[in-house]
Parts: C-alpha cells; sequence; structure tokens
C-alpha cells in the first residue's frame, strides 16, 4: 500500500489543527455572549461589566477584546444572534398556518411565548438601545447607511422579518374576504404594540410568570378583534380542514350572526 509523502501528511494535519483553533474560537465566542446575557440580566444595560463578564468564563477582559471591539459591540452581536433564533423560529410558526387568521393568532402566541423564555435577551432586543439594533417599523425598506445609527457601520438592515409575516399574514386575509381591506401594516403594528406590552409587564415584577398566560389568550383575541373590527366578510372564504381556533370562531359567529339579521330585513 503507498504511503502519503509527508508533505501531505503535513497538510492534513495543519488543516485539522486550523479547524480545530475555529471551533476554540467559535466556542469562546458563545461563552461570551452567553455570559454577556446572564450579566446583562442581573446587572441591566447601564451597569453592564465587560469585567464581570469575563470572571463569568474564568478570563482576563483582554480576552474578550480579541472577540469583540467594546460593550456595545458585544451587546450589538449578542441581539444579532438573539434575532437569528427569533427569525427561524417565528418562520417556522408561519409556515405552519395556511389559515391567515389563525397565522395572525399563531405569530402573537409565539411572540408572547419567545419574550417570556428569554427575557434577557428580549430586553435587549426591544426594550434596550434600539438603535443599536434597527427595531423594525422605525426604519421603512429602503433603509440605507447613510439613515442609520453610526453604532451599525456596516449598515445592517433592520429586523423586520416578524413584521413582514404579520402583515403578510392581514393581506392576506383582507385578501381572502377574511376582514375588511385597509392598512395592513397599522393593524400589524396594534397587534404588535399589545403582545409587546404584555410581555414588557411578564418580565417585570409587576404581573407574575404564572399570570400572564391567563391574559396572553384574551389578550391576542382582544387585539384581533378590534383591530380587524366585526365587519367580517367570509362567504368566499376556502375553509382550511381541521379544527378551528377561538378566534376564527368568533369571526365565524360574526358572520353567522350577520346573515341572520340580514335574513330578518328581508
Amino acid at each position: 500500500m503507498k504511503k502519503d509523502r509527508p508533505s501531505n501528511r503535513e497538510k492534513r494535519t495543519q488543516n485539522a489543527s486550523v479547524k480545530r483553533r475555529e471551533r476554540e474560537k467559535e466556542a469562546m465566542r458563545k461563552n461570551i455572549l452567553k455570559a454577556a446575557s446572564h450579566e446583562f440580566l442581573e446587572h441591566g444595560y447601564e451597569d453592564f461589566s465587560l469585567r464581570r463578564v469575563a470572571e463569568r468564563i474564568g478570563y482576563t477582559p483582554t480576552t474578550i477584546y480579541l472577540y469583540f471591539r467594546n460593550k456595545d459591540d458585544l451587546l450589538h452581536r449578542t441581539v444579532l444572534e438573539g434575532f437569528q433564533e427569533f427569525d427561524a423560529q417565528i418562520a417556522d410558526v408561519a409556515a405552519a398556518h395556511p389559515d391567515p387568521l389563525e397565522r395572525v393568532e399563531a405569530l402573537g402566541n409565539f411572540y408572547v411565548q419567545f419574550g417570556m423564555s428569554n427575557s434577557a435577551l428580549y430586553r435587549l432586543m426591544f426594550m434596550q438601545r434600539s438603535d443599536l439594533y434597527l427595531m423594525p417599523r422605525f426604519h421603512e425598506e429602503d433603509v440605507n447607511a447613510e439613515n442609520l445609527s453610526p453604532l451599525n457601520p456596516q449598515g445592517q438592515t433592520p429586523q423586520i422579518l416578524a413584521q413582514k409575516l404579520l402583515v403578510q399574514a392581514i393581506e392576506e386575509a383582507m385578501e381572502n374576504g377574511s376582514i375588511p381591506t385597509g392598512d395592513a401594516k397599522l393593524k400589524a403594528d396594534v397587534l404588535w404594540v399589545g403582545v409587546h406590552g404584555l410581555v414588557s409587564l411578564a418580565i417585570s415584577p409587576l404581573i407574575s410568570a404564572e399570570y400572564a398566560p391567563t391574559l396572553q389568550e384574551e389578550l391576542i383575541h382582544t387585539l384581533m378583534k378590534g383591530a380587524f373590527s366585526s365587519e367580517i366578510r367570509r362567504e368566499n372564504v376556502t375553509k382550511q380542514p381541521g379544527n378551528k381556533s377561538a378566534i376564527s370562531r368568533y369571526f365565524d359567529a360574526i358572520r353567522n350572526s350577520e346573515n341572520a339579521r340580514g335574513s330578518g330585513r328581508n
């Protein structure tokens, strides 16, 4: 059997060594990001300390500067990774609900659950230093590097996938006659403001985590009823097989009630 030449073995060893260092570097970066999240949760943005982050991972602060420029860079990257996870999960939720009204409800439920399950990350993503993170709805889709915060020199675009999915679901519901036509972005903002308010209270001392789920379903139904009004037109809607959600049954009940009133006037 022909043996490899020493030069080939050396190349394989060098490649393996490079890959190992890359894995170690990535593992260290993730450890720093995780420690930063815990530090923020315990001390908030203003009292955030890179020194304490370094202590959490058992290294000196100098090590952190090998991976991140400063405190804002570290928190910014923590949030960007949070949005990547958030976007992937909420896209799966949207794909699992073909009916647009049920999709709106599912998106709202996921948003609340994500926020309550990731309170430190949620504060960074949606409540602290929004200039760092290019919050959705406060930048138009034609955003460019000239009107971004100087803390975002790369010109990253706003994190707007969740908003796009919500607006798309509302527009589909308008197109198929489930709800009256109107300003889909405005209605999406109404829903977002409501669920954000619940999460903000649920991760504060004002509402207990145990009580928040009780409010969640009632809040989302109330927001949808108010945003979409009671003038429902669903005569031409193709029904999806399977069980309907509570909000879909609500809109069906309104339609049936209106039909009954119309028949009574004839």
